[in-house]
């Protein structure tokens, strides 16, 4: 099983701005990280995988406080999607639907961002390869919303509509994925 975490609250997600690559956790992204942590404390993990960027990090570090075995795999395909000239911007700056596929790539485009196309396949090329690595373990993947959004397309199947907004995950939630 995979179990996929979302990194905890940070103030772009409280302010509702497009993050800068690398902001941390807040108070509340904390507590949050630390209470998925009581929640998976039982749960037996073959391997640990992360984003490298530093409020996945923290959400990992609280998780593995009760799994001491483990060391964090960083994995750059596991990062945020980029947001060019978005970053730092409100999320309402933009009037176009940034989560379907191959409608709006050359705004996206346009903007500096990856388009959903590529962040598939960079999802999809990190779950290939651990999945042939861990077969039937429980692997802990921590990353961020846009991760988890196309990793429930990836192992769920792409919507019928090609649009991945529905399939936003929350701070600090938990998901598990069958293999």
């Amino acid at each position: 099983m995979i179990y996929f975490v979302r990194h905890g609250q940070t103030n772009s997600n409280l302010n509702k701005l497009f993050p800068t690559p690398d902001v941390p956790l807040n108070e509340k992204g904390f507590e949050q990280a630390q209470q998925t942590a009581l929640s998976l404390k039982d749960v037996e993990f073959a391997a640990c995988y992360c984003s490298p960027l530093i409020r996945a990090k923290q959400t990992c570090a609280e998780i593995l406080k009760y799994h001491s075995n483990l060391v964090p795999n960083y994995d750059v395909r596991l990062q945020a999607r980029y947001y060019g000239k978005l970053e730092d911007q409100p999320t309402e700056a933009l009037t176009f639907n940034r989560w379907k596929i191959g409608v709006y790539d050359e705004q996206v485009k346009s903007l500096g961002m990856e388009t959903v196309t590529d962040l598939y396949q960079r999802i999809s090329s990190f779950f290939d390869e651990v999945l042939q690595k861990h077969l039937h373990q429980n692997i802990l993947v921590v990353g961020h919303s846009c991760v988890g959004r196309v990793t429930a397309g990836y192992f769920n199947g792409v919507p019928e509509d090609q649009d991945f907004s529905s399939l936003k995950i929350s701070n600090a939630k938990v998901v598990i994925f069958d293999k």
